[in-house]
């Protein structure tokens, strides 16, 4: 088969944090089919979204476009279909699986769209379009499957069982009750109905975002005792912008911290669940002599905060919430056990997977391939990485002002990662002697040179597809 012709299975989770995972070197968190995944492949050690909130997120790995781009600033909800609410991805943007549908690739989806009519088959996916409503009163596929199966529907946010210590979560006592698993189901249907043309399989995994839902067994891997809140746990924020102080994300200084690690449990459970998942995926390629010539890229949209900075959630530009993990494995084209430390942008994937498989994006857009640096073993040249969003209020459906919908922008160079604020003070930290991000230098007049540098490179960045709603970043 030739390298035109290779099949791409995208698995993309949901507030998946970066370094939740066995290989990324997590001291509790079991996965050890992922693992595996990184073991015969290529590992991203320092990824990040292009927004660190879910459609902004999702659209930009799709696309290889920045939310400014492609338009999608805010989370998806089917009040907000107007175009100045920026909450739909642009009609013409192109997608990966617009892409592989007009080189002749059979495509397919399941799990969520979350990108806007998620009801309607659309971008080359309307052959295996088995998404589940995000938002909306539209029929849901997978609600009718619980109701078909006569299991409680725990997605509905209403069963007796959910707790909530930050975020909400709760045992299941039915297989059949976990979202995870449907979508991998659906899946193994894909690859059962496959036919001579070569295949882009789109996996969107909601998990591990709350509702939290997992099995009582995988729970009980956790015991509670063995889990630690995080360094930043009391971290009164001192220094930094008020937004970070007044996120909806920010936790109560009284908060019940056993309940807390008791949802960290659940949310360590639930990513061994996912890791089961994948172990089922990967043996279904295998048995079906599909592995060797499959890429497997598996990812997340952005992070979580989990306790970190006493925040959870995303919407932040520290590394828990923006930073995501990423791993691409492909027998046949790359190495195995590779580790790529050169920062990846979350515009950077979509056009590293189109090459692998020789093919490209013809509309411009703001990432770049990595696929030769990879396929040899060398690390690619560095580059500024961005990301940008709006503020809570933007996000979540309670503002389309310009802007709350465009309040900042990140940009990573080195090891200093620089914010600008539209509305708030600005940010910077420097990653390698204050990892835990609780230094802001912005006020350092001796850092003026540094922030004056970090303002060029986004000003650059936002203009070379057109600036839309960030054109402020011009004004600074």
């Amino acid at each position: 088969m030739t390298e035109s012709k290779t099949n791409l299975i995208f698995i993309l989770c949901d507030q998946l944090r970066f370094d939740c995972l066995g290989y990324a070197g997590h001291s509790v968190v079991e996965t050890p089919n992922i693992d595996r995944l990184a073991e015969r492949g290529v590992v991203f050690e320092t990824t990040y979204c292009a927004s660190p909130v879910c459609s902004p997120a999702r659209a930009s790995w799709l696309t290889g476009t920045y939310p400014h781009a492609h338009r999608q600033l805010a989370n998806y909800g089917p009040e907000r279909l107007v175009p100045e609410a920026m909450a739909v991805m642009r009609p013409d943007a192109v997608t990966m699986g617009d892409v592989f549908k007009q080189a002749g690739y059979r495509c397919g989806i399941a799990g969520p769209w979350h990108l806007g009519h998620d009801h309607q088959p659309q971008h080359g996916f309307e052959e295996f379009w088995r998404v589940y409503r995000y938002q909306g009163d539209h029929p849901d596929i997978l609600f009718d499957y619980f109701e078909k199966e006569g299991v409680p529907n725990l997605y509905e946010g209403k069963h007796p069982t959910i707790q909530k210590h930050g975020m909400d979560y709760t045992p299941i006592a039915d297989p059949r009750q976990q979202r995870t698993t449907w979508t991998i189901d659906q899946g193994l249907e894909f690859l059962d109905t496959k036919d001579d043309r070569p295949f882009f399989l789109y996996l969107s995994v909601k998990d591990p975002h709350p509702l939290i839902a997992v099995s009582q067994e995988l729970i009980d891997k956790y015991p509670i005792e063995k889990i630690d809140l995080p360094a930043t746990w009391k971290d009164d924020l001192e220094g930094r912008p008020d937004y970070l102080k007044n996120d909806v994300g920010r936790l109560s200084l009284d908060l019940d911290e056993t309940g807390f690690r008791t949802m960290m449990a659940h949310y360590y459970a639930l990513i061994t669940h996912i890791d089961d998942q994948v172990g089922r995926l990967m043996d279904h390629l295998e048995n079906q002599g599909l592995a060797e010539n499959t890429i497997v890229a598996f990812i997340s949209d952005h992070g979580e905060m989990l306790g970190e900075h006493h925040a959870i959630q995303k919407r932040m530009f520290w590394e828990a919430s923006v930073r995501v993990p990423c791993v691409v494995s492909w027998p046949a084209g790359l190495p195995s056990g590779h580790t790529v430390t050169t920062p990846l942008g979350g515009v950077d994937l979509a056009p590293t997977l189109l090459d692998l498989c020789g093919l490209t994006f013809e509309s411009p857009i703001d990432g770049r391939s990595v696929a030769t640096a990879i396929k040899n073993q060398v690390q690619p040249d560095p580059v500024p990485i961005f990301s940008e969003i709006g503020t809570s209020d933007g996000i979540n459906f309670r503002s389309s002002a310009p802007d709350e919908l465009a309040a900042r922008v990140m940009v990573r160079d080195g090891d200093w990662k620089y914010v600008m604020n539209r509305t708030d003070n600005d940010e910077l930290y420097n990653l390698c002697t204050d990892p835990r991000e609780l230094t802001n230098l912005a006020e350092d007049p001796s850092q003026a040179d540094r922030i004056t540098h970090g303002q060029t490179l986004i000003r650059e960045m936002v203009t070379h597809t057109g600036p839309g709603y960030y054109a402020w970043c011009l004004d600074t």
